[in-house]
């Protein structure tokens, strides 16, 4: 009988996606060196010959898997066949661990116990455990043995089941489809995880509570596991958390009857559960619903204060605060409960959104005030995706030839991110979706090909050609991506194609590197053919085209030490110069002398420090920061006192963002204040911007 290890398992994964693959792209994706998938490709190719099928077609570059195979590969997961033949990693052992201590905490659980199910040896088993106690200790958490009870997992009961929650979010997160997971519970219960499920969809149902695709499958996991320790009394979380509202909410009756289900009526149950509910579920802009003026106040500051640090002006801003509100809701609450976030996108966000990042972190910074801790950067970067998805532009493009449909169970931000990702890079083909996995069979267009953000079994049922893809994706993601579509369809993403041009290149000059080349070319098309097709839509800035500070504000646009009667005044005052250089008209700062008595003082960021901006349509030429130091303090409309005035000019929502996000950074900072202040020159205070900014 051959076993299958998780670098096999993974690997024959990965053939299903993508049955002809490069050995070289298979050690990209799986982190593997060439002997490691030397060995799980002998291993996937000893599975199918042990069943009587053709092994693995492998050559030295590629790996080609039969229909006939892949059919079989299916049957092996789709049957769970798979489960008789595994064996676990040292990873998925040391987990294995935690969820039997986590799990059996009201059984025996033996030195034999152990041995057993891992099918491992003592010294084998002794050198894991030790590993699981010191990943534990970190959490304050530990196992501790006696003759008596067995192995114990023992510790704060809410750091237990943080523990829980976030290792099945990192495990979901990595699209792995929580084998770890089924696979436990194949072996230490019989529990039947799809009948769970639908028991927790009927009632979501009937109580109205949506989750995303991955959240209903985390929470049904978690529930699973935790089913166990529900009915423990914990007077300490009662007590932190009773408020009122809370028990007037769908979520609370939608927990005591689900807890019901399971004969669980503790009171500290059904508050626990409803405040887990609350951190997944989406939110809804629902005035009828009992926290609806607790989120929406706080989603009118978070909106309202990213618009001044910004300099951004929404054109449609009840469209924009319901989508934050969707966002924030859940997000609320996991900071309120002090549940655990895993963002799988955070580090791409932080590579592709740095600027937009640290303004997303600034806004934030007066609600941290409210939980009595630091806002989690993935905290952060989840909010940063869903303003990037509100700059984006949304007009559609001209008839395409082929229909692509996004296939995203991660909920709306990526949702917005992954179609205007895929729409810049092929502007000639009609996009629709994106839709949960369970939405594909009411999916009435045809379509020729799908996109998905998580690969899922069921997905290839379909037929079609599936492309397995980020919702951020880097040059070489979207370089590979074309090169995928151009080599299984007709369709041609850009107007010329980059081999024709190689071949001129070659013929008339001598390449050092092609490969680089064609992708350097490939971006630029791309980059070329995108702004084209929106017209006067500008394409989406690179890294490069980003303006910086300096690049935006001059010597002559710094006034100090400046004496004015009244707040109208000293915004006129502040605005000459950029007028006078022709950065915005008149008109321009008249549109903020009137929405600022139409709508309050919107522009003051912070103690003192005014960021008067308007919309690119209200008479933006160019863009431009001016900085204005009054002498004395002046209040606008009478109440609110500024000193220090910037005044932006932004032609779009993006191009000025990495600018906004250094000047932020200065704001934390005294001796900026004190150099504006003191200095008795416009060049003084423009120099030592140059050397402090040349520090970062």
């Amino acid at each position: 009988m051959v076993m299958i290890d998780q670098r096999t398992r993974l690997l024959m994964k990965k053939l299903i996606e993508k049955p002809i693959n490069s050995q070289q792209n298979l050690m990209d994706q799986l982190s593997l060196s060439k002997s490691q998938i030397d060995y799980a490709l002998e291993k996937a190719s000893a599975v199918l010959t042990e069943a009587g099928l053709e092994p693995l077609f492998i050559d030295n570059l590629n790996v080609e898997l039969s229909e006939e195979n892949k059919n079989y590969f299916l049957t092996l997961f789709s049957q769970k066949k798979i489960y008789d033949y595994y064996e676990l990693s040292s990873e998925e052992r040391k987990k294995y661990i935690f969820l039997m201590l986590l799990f059996h905490y009201k059984e025996y659980l033996s030195l034999n116990h152990f041995i057993q199910v891992l099918k491992v040896g003592k010294t084998t088993f002794t050198r894991d455990i030790k590993k699981v106690e010191e990943e534990l200790k970190n959490h304050n958490l530990e196992i501790i043995y006696t003759r008596k009870e067995g192995y114990q997992l023992v510790g704060d009961e809410a750091k237990i089941r943080y523990h829980l929650m976030r290792m099945i979010l990192e495990d979901s997160s990595l699209g792995d489809n929580l084998f770890l997971y089924n696979y436990f519970l194949s072996q230490e219960s019989e529990i039947d995880v799809n009948e769970i499920s639908k028991i927790i969809k009927e009632l979501m149902d009937q109580f109205n509570i949506k989750l995303v695709e991955n959240r209903f499958n985390e929470f049904s996991y978690m529930l699973i596991f935790l089913v166990p320790r529900l009915s423990k009394n914990w007077t300490e979380f009662y007590t932190k958390y009773n408020y009122q509202t809370f028990f007037k909410m769908q979520e609370y009756q939608f927990s005591v009857a689900l807890l019901k289900s399971f004969n669980i009526t503790n009171e500290y149950a059904s508050l626990y559960v409803c405040g887990w509910i609350l951190g997944m579920a989406m939110g809804t802009a629902d005035q009828t619903i009992p926290d609806y003026s607790i989120i929406n106040e706080l989603v009118e500051r978070i909106f309202n204060r990213f618009e001044m640090l910004s300099g951004v002006r929404f054109r449609d801003k009840q469209s924009a605060k319901k989508q934050l509100f969707s966002h924030f809701r859940p997000a609320y609450y996991r900071l309120f409960f002090h549940l655990p976030i895993v963002n799988y996108l955070h580090e791409k966000i932080l590579v592709e959104f740095p600027d937009l990042f640290e303004i997303v972190k600034e806004t934030m910074r007066p609600i941290e005030v409210l939980f009595g801790t630091d806002i989690p950067d993935e905290e952060i970067t989840f909010l940063t995706i869903h303003f990037a998805s509100l700059l984006d532009d949304y007009d559609e493009y001209p008839v395409r030839q082929k229909v692509g449909l996004i296939v995203c169970p991660n909920g709306i931000g990526s949702s917005a991110i992954i179609y205007n990702e895929l729409k810049n890079i092929f502007p000639e083909m009609i996009l629709i979706g994106p839709v949960e996995t369970n939405e594909l069979t009411t999916v009435t267009e045809n379509y020729d090909m799908i996109f998905t953000t998580v690969p899922n079994i069921r997905l290839y049922s379909q037929k079609k050609p599936i492309y397995v893809v980020n919702p951020i994706m880097s040059i070489d993601e979207k370089y590979h991506l074309i090169h995928e579509i151009q080599n299984t369809s007709d369709i041609s993403p850009r107007r010329y194609k980059t081999e024709e041009l190689l071949e001129i290149i070659d013929k008339y000059a001598d390449i050092k590197d092609k490969e680089q080349l064609g992708k350097a070319l490939e971006s630029y098309l791309h980059e070329n053919r995108s702004s084209k097709s929106k017209g006067n839509v500008k394409a989406k800035a690179t890294v490069n085209s980003e303006l910086n500070l300096l690049d935006i504000l001059k010597p002559e646009y710094i006034q100090l030490d400046v004496m004015t009667r009244s707040w109208e005044e000293a915004f006129y005052v502040a605005a000459t110069p950029l007028v006078d250089a022709g950065v915005f008209g008149r008109r321009y700062i008249d549109t903020i002398i009137q929405t600022t008595r139409r709508e309050g003082p919107y522009m003051v960021i912070m103690d003192k420090v005014a960021l008067p901006h308007a919309r690119p349509e209200d008479g933006t030429k160019k863009v431009g920061l001016g900085i204005t130091v009054l002498k004395n303090e002046i209040k606008v409309m009478g109440k609110t006192p500024i000193k220090y005035i910037f005044t932006l000019s932004a032609v779009d929502n993006k191009k000025h963002l990495a600018a906004i996000a250094e000047l932020v950074s200065l704001l934390d900072k005294k001796e900026f204040f004190n150099i504006l202040d003191h200095s008795n020159q416009s060049t003084e205070v423009y120099h030592w911007l140059e050397k402090e900014l040349a520090k970062v």
